[in-house]
C-alpha cells in the first residue's frame, strides 16, 4: 500500500482529525460501535471503538488480509487514552526475511505467553 511511497518522518495511517480517518481500514462491529466523539481532555475529535468482545468489534489495516502496508519506517507511535476499560491492540510485522511476527498489548491478561514475549523482544 505504501511500498512505493516516499517515507520520511512520520506516516499516519490512522488520524482521527481527517475527513475519513477509516478510509483504508476494514471495520467489524458486533454489539458495539465506532464513533468520533469530542474528547474533553484534548479538546479534539478522537476515534472511539467500543464492543462487548475484542474478537467481534475491531478495525484492521489494510482491509485485504493478504496485502501489506509496506511501511519501512523504524518507529511506531500509538496514542491511547486510558478509559479504565478493557483494551487490546495487535500489530503484525512482516520483516525483511518475510517472517510475520505479532505484537499484542492488552490490559486484561495477567501474564503473557512466553512465545509472545520472544516475538515481542525480537521484533523491537
Amino acid at each position: 500500500m505504501f511500498k512505493n511511497t516516499f517515507q520520511s518522518g512520520f506516516l499516519s495511517i490512522l488520524y482521527s482529525l481527517g475527513s475519513k480517518p477509516l478510509q483504508i481500514w476494514d471495520k467489524e462491529v458486533s454489539n458495539g460501535h465506532i464513533k468520533r466523539p469530542q474528547d474533553d481532555d484534548i479538546q479534539s475529535n478522537v476515534l472511539e471503538i467500543i464492543g462487548s468482545n475484542v474478537q467481534s468489534t475491531y478495525i484492521t489495516c489494510p482491509a485485504d488480509p493478504a496485502a501489506t502496508l509496506g511501511i519501512k519506517l523504524p518507529f511506531l507511535v500509538i496514542v491511547v487514552k486510558n478509559l479504565k476499560k478493557y483494551f487490546t491492540f495487535e500489530i503484525q510485522i512482516l520483516d525483511d526475511r518475510n517472517v510475520r511476527r505479532r505484537f499484542r498489548a492488552s490490559n486484561y491478561q495477567v501474564c503473557c505467553d512466553s512465545s509472545e514475549a520472544i516475538h515481542m523482544h525480537y521484533a523491537s
